[in-house]
C-alpha cells in the first residue's frame, strides 16, 4: 500500500509534459525545460508475434487483453520503433521521454589558442542550439 501511495504522490508531483511535442517527435517542455524524445513502441505476442494492443498503466506499457487472441500466449515482448507507419498507429503508444544530460551534452565549446607570448589561452563560450 505505501508503494503505490508513493507512486501516486511522485507521479502526480512532477511534469508530464502535456504541452510538449505536439506537433514534433523531438523538443524542450514548455513547462520545465526538460529536452524530450517521443519513442514509439508496440507490444508483440512472445509466441506467435502478432501485434497486440497495449495501454500505459502507471507510466508502464503493457498489453490491453491479459491473452493474446491469436494464440492465447500471456507472455509478451516491447518492440520499440524509430518512427510509426500507417499500418502500426493502430497498436503503437508513444512516450515522451527525457533525455539526460542533453543541456550539458555539447552545451559550451571550447578553444585553445596561442597569445603572442606562446601563451594557451581558453576561451569558452556557450553554443546556441538552432532548429
Amino acid at each position: 500500500m505505501k508503494n503505490i501511495l508513493i507512486k501516486f504522490i511522485s507521479n502526480h508531483t512532477k511534469c508530464h509534459h502535456k504541452n510538449a511535442l505536439l506537433y514534433s517527435n523531438e523538443g524542450y517542455c514548455p513547462d520545465c525545460g526538460e529536452y524530450l524524445v517521443k519513442n514509439y513502441y508496440i507490444v508483440r505476442c512472445s509466441r506467435c508475434d502478432i501485434k497486440r494492443e497495449a495501454k500505459l498503466c502507471w507510466g508502464e506499457i503493457v498489453p490491453q487483453d491479459k491473452y493474446c487472441t491469436n494464440c492465447g500466449e500471456k507472455d509478451y515482448y516491447i518492440e520499440k520503433l524509430d518512427a510509426v507507419s500507417f499500418v502500426d498507429a493502430r497498436y503503437a503508444i508513444y512516450l515522451k521521454e527525457i533525455v539526460p544530460n542533453f543541456k550539458d551534452f555539447n552545451s559550451n565549446t571550447q578553444i585553445w589558442v596561442d597569445d603572442k607570448d606562446n601563451i594557451l589561452k581558453q576561451i569558452t563560450w556557450n553554443r546556441v542550439l538552432v532548429n
